[in-house]
């Protein structure tokens, strides 16, 4: 026969002792390293960059063309700044005045070519030529053609391709 014995509800205990050991040997060694590395550091005086490559995004000189959406993926306009200028040979002739002006005034111009993702090819390229034609044209011999090609999508939803 077994008998069963009973016996007393169990106590927990936890020996702290480790614990502390290794609390105080944390708090020994990040006393240590700080006082290293406050001792180690070395006042640098660096060089400041005049490479325009450093520059913020911003600081340059900058030229927005827009080209406005026209139907069957063409061109209805190209605006550069606040004026507009026709999709024909005309309208590009005074746009490339315009920037060879602004190429004139300050030759590290860097010219931004915003479209519709259903604008075609055959209406940006007009304006990527003009582009390379006023910094040609603007008789400085530092002037070079620097062109950003930025896509836009349909914000307001209206189901055209991603």
């Amino acid at each position: 026969m077994s008998q069963v014995f009973k016996r007393g509800s169990a106590a927990v205990e936890s020996n702290l002792t480790p614990m502390i050991d290794v609390t105080f040997l944390l708090i020994i060694f990040f006393v240590l390293v700080s006082r290293i590395v406050d001792i180690e550091r070395v006042d640098l005086a660096l060089p400041q960059p005049e490479d325009p490559a450093s520059m913020k995004v911003g600081d340059e000189p900058r030229a927005v063309i827009n080209i406005m959406p026209g139907p069957d993926g063409g061109a209805e306009a190209y605006r550069l700044g606040t004026r507009s200028y026709a999709p024909d040979e005309a309208g590009l002739e005074a746009m490339v005045g315009r920037l060879a002006e602004q190429y004139r005034a300050n030759p590290d111009l860097h010219v931004t070519l915003r479209a519709d993702h259903r604008t075609e090819y055959r209406a940006i390229a007009p304006a990527m030529q003009a582009v390379s034609r006023a910094a040609s044209r603007s008789g400085r011999d530092d002037a070079l053609a620097r062109l950003n090609l930025a896509i836009m999508r349909d914000e307001r939803g209206g189901g055209g391709a991603p």
